[in-house]
């Protein structure tokens, strides 16, 4: 459970944001957000190193695009969270979570199940990707278009907030591309592309 605690980018990570940054070569973005995570970071620059159409966009850091916050869960084995989280509900798999309750209920179990109380609730979580999101969309112009790097749990939920009839979406793979429309109400366009 890696959320708020950074580690640098492996080397397959790096090899990861090298093949999205040619495939985003050619693609001119007036805006470049990445979450405050070292390995987000070093993720934009590698794909705007490969990019030919946006040498001097400005840059920007955003806590709010940062990865879902696990409380007490930060650093532990995923499988023993599940347990901890799913058991007392009569599920050991988030996937069997996620099919009951739906993708946001989960990070209530998480909350609850935390013996803190840290982990970032539904609410928590959902008010902080629509800040980020409207913030970014205020920034653009219609005719403009940002690059944002963030992680596969907020991007799951960021996804599922934003898709018609509140579609739960897969784990998106690393190094995998969304398009988000925000020139009116913010729609999903694409999703792990």
């Amino acid at each position: 459970m890696q959320g708020w605690v950074d580690s640098p980018l492996t080397e397959k990570g790096e090899k990861q944001a090298a093949i999205t940054g040619e495939k985003l070569q050619d693609v001119h973005f007036d805006l470049a957000v990445s979450s405050d995570m070292m390995r987000a970071i070093h993720t934009l620059d590698i794909i705007l190193a490969k990019n030919n159409r946006s040498a001097n966009v400005p840059r920007e850091i955003h806590k709010d695009v940062r990865e879902v916050y696990f409380g007490s869960f930060e650093a532990i084995d995923s499988t023993m969270t599940w347990n901890m989280i799913g058991g007392p509900l009569g599920h050991f798999k988030q996937a069997d979570l996620i099919k009951q309750y739906g993708l946001l209920k989960v990070r209530d179990f998480m909350h609850d199940a935390d013996p803190f109380h840290y982990a970032e609730t539904a609410d928590q979580l959902e008010k902080r990707i629509k800040h980020a999101v409207a913030t970014i969309q205020n920034q653009l112009a219609d005719d403009q278009s940002a690059i944002v790097v963030s992680h596969g749990t907020y991007l799951r939920n960021l996804a599922t907030i934003y898709s018609k009839n509140g579609e739960v979406r897969e784990q998106p793979k690393n190094g995998s591309l969304m398009i988000l429309d925000v020139t009116h109400e913010p729609t999903v366009v694409s999703y792990n592309q």
